[in-house]
């Protein structure tokens, strides 16, 4: 059998035909096992998952990995079996930690596949069946109510007030009613009314459809399809530390290559030339890069952990403080995800207003309205205790989803609530009122009406619904109190004053309601000769936060860009009022906009798009990724994920976003706050400047290291310093100050800069200026040391290589108070007010007196007991270099 393509545009019957099935018998048991073996399981394809040993793998796929591996090669056929466990003990720190991290991001499509286990209720030979959703086949006659998750795309053939939430698909806050009407023309998903689709979830009403399509057929699936297709881009500082291990790599091989040839050939001893080697490969890797940036990152992640932002990767922490552009879903992230009253319209006036009282306590309209607005309900928000706040005759269903602000429809809710807000003595009065009969909301007459008995017996029948169709059935209005005579001019008035309120983004009722003196027989009387009383605005409106945070982010340099899949004239209505866009700037580019022909430079000018799907909104992305830019993308719903984890950062919604989202998304605020993001930025931003500010500080004594072997290798040609102190050195100053500068506070004021390049390298050419002199000076008198001692005193190799030793160690140590900003105070500044460096200083001094004083150590390290005078000269020229650097910072007011 084919697959059936947009069932929508079919009449139901024509669907019924073409899937070969009974709108009343459903599929036969045969039938059904055979479209099964034909189609398939209904269920989403599971993504193969990564084996613990390919990331254990993937861990050492990393060129500096490759390099100490190699030394660790040579120090055992050469017989450094010390040397060669402590670099082996680098690598295993690293691969550790590394595969940790990955371990715990494994989860990625799990969400989706949990979708997938629920029980469903069909027909098949004529008799209700209750069947494991998997099961499913195109041509099952599907039964649903209230409080059901849809199992599959199915096309509705029967409706009873049916009204479904597809916001985790489309990012519509409000719950769609459905037909069983056919849609003329290609639609987007939000707007085809006749169809049910995967994932979405039933909030009132029931009905039958016919299951469409399966599986990765499914709307659903598309997505998932798509998540898997999405790829994650690399991370940009991955990027970065990368290129600059890989230049280092080979100037390291290229210096060792040349001083291996040219000793070579001058007959110098071929062990000492590859322990030279050895040496040289040491002192230009720094081997505790990989485990700070990770300590330090995790350390960032620890603490916005305590802000409500949950990072699942510890990189995203420092690519969100590159990030450029955010890419922000409306429901649910900008805004609260829940209506309210947004704007009540009598005819005597017209009030923007929040939950509460606002000064119109003498306008009978409105106190008309509020009491329309609670009799007229079927919805409860007394949750408390379970009493149905609006007790008319209507339980609630059972089934329906209980919220936190109440059971039933959102508008409903919201009406409740404001009413209660405006005139708690009123509504507690109206809640008790006994309804006597309901002509209930369908979506042809797009109305309802109820009657209740009210003050001295006397009825009185409520009526809202669409403007158009409500108002046709009113022939007074309620004015000053008073009711008068209503005219078409009037009438239409009312529905321009709607159709201008709905391009503002507002969903609009109208309100209308009659006095009887008898109980109405039947239904067919309530809804005609009304006194229309006004109308009221629904909205989900912003977060008080969000705001602020834009105008952050704007100073920040970062653009916020709206994508939702909700009506354009809600998407511009949030988008002014956050300040996305100015009042003037109102332009919102709709989905059926957007091909594959669109203008790449067209779709990164505009800032609010509606009508979106997965598709569209992958797109973008891309186009903002190929004009060079770091993208982080905020989302909560299932139509969010494909996008979530193609964008550089996914930032995911905890409390309120589905668990597809937050299982695909890099990071997951849990207060859903915009705010959140802010923080995480500068966090961000921090660790980047930090990350900077300890490989300079690592880079520049590993430079001073070479310079410092080169000079005295290539003249005396004999090793100043062995491979296996280096490597102690090296463990020392690479771990302790560095993270100590890698967890600092930072600089308070960095969200008033702008975000770095994509293009900018971690280290640019005026920090590699930095790096070169720092390294110049450090070698100078590391190097001076060494041959005041060799030539002036006659110290002998062994003593001057001891020299060199502590006068690089103590001078590395002291080193790293050298890495305040230039425009920072001397003796004030982030790098003397961090506690942890003084704490790292006292360890590694410490370590180094260890290293001196207890023998077994001493003896692995060569170490010689030294006379006063050369711990005089290590002292001079381990100082030297801080007052060197210092006054250049001072007079230069760079470095």
């Amino acid at each position: 059998m084919e697959k059936l393509k947009n069932a929508y545009q079919l009449e139901s019957d024509e669907v019924i035909s073409s899937l070969k099935t009974d709108p009343d018998q459903g599929l036969s048991s045969n039938e059904a096992e055979s479209r099964l073996n034909e189609f398939g399981r209904n269920k989403l394809k599971e993504e193969k998952k990564k084996s613990l040993f390919q990331i254990l793998i993937d861990q050492l796929n990393n060129p500096v990995i490759y390099l100490l591996l190699a030394a660790v090669t040579l120090s055992f056929v050469f017989g450094d079996i010390a040397e060669a466990i402590a670099i082996i003990v680098v690598i295993v720190l690293n691969t550790v930690i590394g595969f940790w991290m990955e371990l715990q991001a494994m989860q990625s499509m799990d969400a989706l596949q949990k979708m997938d286990k629920l029980v469903v209720n069909i027909i098949r030979d004529g008799q209700a069946k209750q069947l494991d959703a998997e099961e499913l086949v195109p041509g099952d006659l599907l039964e649903v109510e209230a409080g059901d998750l849809i199992p599959a795309d199915c096309r509705i053939i029967y409706n009873a007030q049916l009204k479904v939430d597809e916001s985790p698909l489309t990012g519509e806050s409000i719950p769609v009613d459905k037909t069983t009407d056919k849609i003329e023309g290609d639609t987007g998903i939000g707007d085809r009314k006749n169809t049910l689709y995967k994932g979405t979830a039933v909030t009132n009403g029931n009905g039958k459809a016919i299951v469409v399509n399966t599986g990765m057929e499914t709307e659903l699936g598309n997505i998932s399809q798509m998540v898997s297709d999405a790829g994650n881009e690399e991370v940009p500082l991955n990027k970065k530390l990368e290129k600059l291990s890989k230049h280092l790599i080979w100037a390291t091989l290229g210096l060792a290559a040349v001083f291996f040839v040219v000793g070579w050939l001058s007959g110098e001893d071929p062990y000492e030339l590859v322990q030279t080697s050895i040496a040289w490969t040491i002192a230009a890797i720094p081997e505790g890069l990989p485990i700070v940036a990770s300590i330090a990152l995790a350390r960032g992640m620890l603490k916005l952990a305590k802000q409500n932002v949950i990072v699942k990767k510890l990189s995203a922490v420092e690519t969100l403080g590159e990030t450029t552009v955010i890419f922000t879903d409306k429901t649910g992230t900008l805004t609260l995800n829940q209506l309210s009253v947004n704007a009540v319209m009598s005819p005597e006036k017209d009030y923007d207003v929040t939950n509460g009282k606002n000064g119109y306590s003498d306008d009978e309209n409105v106190k008309k309205m509020l009491s329309i607005a609670v009799l007229c309900n079927n919805a409860n928000i007394e949750n408390s205790n379970g009493h149905n706040g609006s007790d008319n005759g209507h339980d609630g269903d059972g089934e329906e989803k209980e919220k936190a602000d109440g059971v039933g429809d959102p508008i409903e809710i919201a009406s409740l609530q404001y009413t209660k807000n405006a005139d708690e003595s009123r509504y507690q009065e109206l809640i008790k009122a006994e309804k006597i009969l309901e002509d209930p909301f369908d979506s042809d007459k797009m109305m309802m009406g109820t009657a209740h008995v009210v003050n001295d017996g006397k009825v009185m029948v409520s009526a809202k619904g669409a403007t158009e169709k409500l108002i046709r059935e009113c022939n007074k209005i309620l004015a000053q109190g008073k009711e008068e005579a209503l005219s078409e001019e009037q009438k239409q008035e009312w529905i321009d004053k709607n159709n201008e309120l709905s391009e503002d983004g507002l969903r609009i009722l109208a309100f209308a309601y009659k006095d009887m003196d008898n109980k109405p027989s039947s239904e067919d009387e309530l809804l005609h000769d009304l006194t229309f009383a006004g109308l009221i605005g629904y909205i989900d409106p912003p977060r008080e936060s969000v705001k602020d945070a834009i105008d952050t982010c704007h100073k920040a340099g970062i653009e916020v860009i709206m994508l939702t899949g909700d009506h354009p004239g809600t998407a511009k209505n949030i988008a002014t009022q956050v300040h996305l866009v100015d009042k003037d700037d109102t332009n919102v580019v709709h989905g059926e906009e957007l091909s594959d022909k669109t203008d790449e430079h067209t779709i990164v000018e505009s800032k609010v798009f509606s009508r979106v799907d997965p598709s569209q909104k992958l797109a973008i992305i891309e186009a903002y990724q190929k004009e060079g830019h770091i993208v982080g993308m905020t989302g909560d719903g299932v139509n969010d994920a494909p996008a979530l984890k193609k964008a550089d950062i996914g930032i995911a919604m905890g409390d309120k976003g589905t668990q597809v989202a937050q299982e695909v998304a890099d990071m997951v605020l849990k207060d859903d706050s915009f705010e959140s993001i802010v923080t995480a930025i500068k966090q961000g931003r921090v660790i980047f400047s930090n990350i900077r500010k300890f490989i300079i500080y690592q880079l520049s004594y590993h430079l001073s290291e070479i310079i410092v072997i080169a000079s005295v290798s290539f003249s005396l040609f004999f090793l100043p310093l062995l491979p296996l102190q280096l490597l102690f050195l090296n463990l020392i100053s690479d771990v302790f100050p560095a993270l100590a500068l890698g967890i600092g506070q930072g600089n308070p004021h960095v969200m008033n800069n702008k975000p770095n390049s994509k293009q900018e390298p971690i280290i640019t050419k005026e920090k590699w200026i930095s790096i070169v002199v720092y390294a110049v000076i450090l070698a100078l008198c590391v190097g001076g040391a060494y041959f005041f001692s060799y030539f002036n005193w006659d110290a002998g190799e062994e003593i001057s290589n001891n020299v060199a030793f502590f006068t690089l160690a103590f001078s590395q140590l002291l080193h790293v108070l050298n890495m305040r900003d230039a425009d920072e105070n001397i003796f004030v500044n982030q790098v003397t007010k961090n506690k942890f460096i003084w704490m790292a200083l006292a360890f590694c001094f410490t370590c180094m007196g260890a290293a001196y004083f207890i023998p077994q150590l001493a003896e692995i390290l060569s170490i010689q007991e030294l006379e006063a005078k050369y711990w005089g000269l290590i002292a001079t020229m381990s100082i030297m270099p801080v007052v060197i650097i210092q006054l250049l910072k001072a007079v230069t007011k760079k470095l």
